[in-house]
């Protein structure tokens, strides 16, 4: 199996994993096994699919292990579009809150989340390259983000420890923390309702209006819920996720470590996912886009310390992805070292003059240091663009 840009697909290659649509995220557009005629492309193209896992024999042997359980997705896309479609309606009503049903609902999805990147071990972070389209970005996005911030906070708890009201970093009961942290997570997006799709969907520029409808969802989507449902520190995620270190964040502008801690793990992922998916007024960007976007702004717009735990276990190429090297040759990651996710193994396919070897070789970029990857399959890719700052 391999990942290959959209735009270079050739018609009747066999698709490798479903490619998923609709609203909430849960309509199989295409399955696996399907043989991508050229109006199946186009309609992927215009569902803003930057790239598609296909089988050939090339990606012979390569294999990607999906981090979450068909039944764990289906399921946690079943129950956001439920919150997203209920939630603003009964807040509406005097009195209204979230049911303690739904609650519970969302803590076992984030349970399943966990348990399911717990069985996935290191294979969690090569694997963050979904297939949805555009029009199911809300609810893919909130999954994406849930089992990213997971794996982030899971790491960041165990090497830095978790904050305590007083300061105190504290390294006992992480589970617990997490599923504050993942119902946060998942809940991240919901203000976004209070939104009109035509201003969250808009490809052009934003104006003052627009923007002020951008900066005040977060705090709406915190208003929507309350401590006895969701608990401070999950209201603190959808309320804080836009804020960013330096103080340029909204909705309050808070700075460093005044933003929650929780707060500051969901702005990386967030910011990552939404790079790397599909919008309706751009294509998905690779993961290297994504990892560079998050890079960049280390110690100004995200925490340093989220940030080095974010750099440890999300590969800028991830397994399956083609990539050219800087002495010309063409290749396909079928590796990420858990110690270097930026040195990977390279099944190297052609020479250096670009004709195709009858027999491919393997390279382990952290044996050969004078070796770079120069770009990736995907870059070449001229739709995909980092997603802007509201995302």
């Amino acid at each position: 199996m391999r990942l290959v840009a959209i735009d270079s697909v050739e018609p009747g290659a066999l698709l490798a994993r479903d490619v998923w649509g609709g609203s909430g995220g849960i309509t199989p557009l295409l399955r696996a096994g399907t043989a991508l005629r050229d109006t199946y492309i186009e309609r992927l193209i215009r569902g803003g699919i930057g790239a598609v896992y296909i089988d050939d024999a090339l990606g012979a042997g390569i294999d990607i292990p999906e981090v979450l359980r068909a039944s764990t997705q289906l399921e946690a896309a079943r129950v956001l579009e439920a919150a997203f479609s209920e939630l603003p309606g009964v807040v509406a009503a005097a009195g209204g809150a979230m049911r303690m049903e739904m609650a519970l609902e969302l803590r076992n999805i984030v349970k399943a989340i966990m348990e399911d990147l717990k069985n996935a071990g290191d294979a969690t972070m090569l694997a963050f390259t979904d297939l949805a389209t555009a029009d199911a970005y809300t609810m893919q996005h909130s999954i994406d983000v849930t089992v990213l911030g997971i794996l982030l906070g899971r790491k960041l708890f165990q090497d830095y420890g978790w904050i305590d009201f007083d300061g105190t970093r504290r390294y006992d009961k992480i589970d617990e923390r997490l599923i504050r942290l993942g119902l946060g997570l998942l809940l991240h997006d919901i203000g976004k309702v209070t939104v009109p799709s035509e201003v969250l969907n808009k490809k052009g520029p934003l104006d003052e209006s627009e923007w002020q409808l951008i900066r005040a969802y977060p705090a709406a989507g915190a208003d929507m819920l309350t401590d006895d449902a969701v608990g401070p520190r999950a209201r603190s995620v959808v309320r804080s996720h836009h804020e960013r270190y330096d103080g340029t964040g909204y909705p309050a502008g808070l700075k460093g470590e005044n933003i929650p801690q929780l707060a500051r793990i969901a702005a990386v992922a967030d910011v990552f996912d939404a790079v790397t998916s599909a919008r309706p007024y751009r294509a998905a960007a690779p993961a290297c886009v994504g990892v560079e976007a998050v890079t960049a702004g280390d110690r100004s717009l995200f925490d340093p310390e989220v940030v080095a735990v974010f750099r440890a276990i999300v590969a800028p190429h991830p397994v399956g992805t083609s990539v050219w090297l800087s002495d010309g040759r063409e290749g396909i990651v079928t590796e990420v070292p858990p110690t270097r996710a930026d040195r990977p193994v390279i099944r190297v396919v052609t020479d250096f003059d670009g004709t195709r070897l009858e027999t491919p070789v393997e390279l382990a970029l952290i044996r050969s240091p004078e070796i770079e990857i120069s770009i990736s399959g995907w870059e070449t890719n001229g739709s995909s663009q980092p997603a802007p700052a509201a995302a």
